[in-house]
């Protein structure tokens, strides 16, 4: 049976999100296995959610704050406090934020550049060329 299961482009953010997630697990020392029976899924699902495979949602940050003691809304508002600051900071060794999602992911990520390609957008960003 072929995989009819859609694949998404994440947005930087999200997958962002997912590496300071995943890091907030391994702090607390929370696996996949006891996300997965907190929230009555499989063990891959929570990885795919982990891994930017998938886009992480309320009731994966809840199950996640159940385990570590905590709130719901704390742990969001903490998680993007936390992404907010990763997205931010200064590159480094990578030259872009993409750079460094693909370093944490550890593989190629598709950025999307969609508006440039748009005859109509071109005028609105000033940008006559194609980007890529």
């Amino acid at each position: 049976m072929a995989n009819t299961e859609e694949t998404r482009v994440l947005s930087g953010f999200a997958l962002a999100f997912a590496i300071e997630y995943k890091a907030y697990m391994k702090a607390h020392g929370i696996t996949q296995v006891q996300l997965a029976d907190t929230l009555g899924r499989t063990q891959p699902y929570v990885s795919k959610g982990i891994n930017g495979k998938r886009p992480l949602d309320t009731d994966d940050v809840d199950a996640l704050a159940s385990l570590s003691g905590t709130t719901g809304r704390s742990l969001m508002i903490e998680l993007a406090r936390l992404t907010r600051e990763q997205l931010h900071r200064p590159a480094g060794q990578y030259q872009s934020v993409v750079d460094q999602l693909e370093h944490a992911l550890g593989r190629k990520i598709q950025v999307e550049k969609a508006a440039y390609r748009d005859p109509n957008k071109e005028v609105e960003s000033g940008h006559g060329e194609d980007m890529e």
